[in-house]
């Protein structure tokens, strides 16, 4: 018999909040408006690029940061200070380094909270429509806008055994 999965703790998804914000601000020289967040059935990625990053520690599971193309070429160009053209290993590259930035930060802010993790290095997944199993508590999708694009982060955390 399955077992119903439960929402995660507001506190694993507030810890992403400040750290999306700031990076984008830092990185991008643009603001990153919340939209919404919610728990999502399912991670599914209509996204053209997730960049995912593994998380291990006091808490366990994977965000997935989800972009569309024109998204990933304006992110890239942004970063390198010239126009991209095309979503190659270089963009690739930027859009896993923006999504490790982000983490990494929220990993602090969960550490300052008593849960200590470490990230894995980001993998980089393409076309849109993939479904992705995570272990632990539904995922939330957190969604945000900004000159760039969408950027929409799924957080599937849940505290190890």
């Amino acid at each position: 018999m399955p077992t119903e999965k439960v929402i995660m703790k507001q506190e694993y998804v507030n810890a992403f909040l400040n750290p999306a914000k700031l990076v984008w601000e830092k990185e991008l020289g643009m603001e990153l408006e919340l939209l919404d967040a919610g728990p999502v059935p399912e991670v599914n990625t209509p996204e053209d690029i997730i960049a995912v990053i593994g998380i291990s520690g006091k808490l366990q599971g994977n965000v997935l940061y989800g972009f569309g193309s024109a998204s990933a070429l304006s992110i890239a160009g942004k970063m390198m200070g010239e126009p991209v053209e095309e979503v190659d290993d270089v963009c690739l590259s930027i859009l896993g380094e923006l999504a490790n930035m982000i983490t990494g930060n929220a990993a602090t802010e969960l550490a300052s909270e008593g849960y200590v993790c470490d990230i894995a290095p980001p993998v980089i997944i393409e076309p849109a429509g993939r479904n992705m199993v995570t272990p632990g508590d539904s995922p939330v999708l957190v969604r945000f806008n900004s000159e760039a694009g969408r950027l929409n982060i799924r957080i599937s955390l849940s505290e190890a055994s």
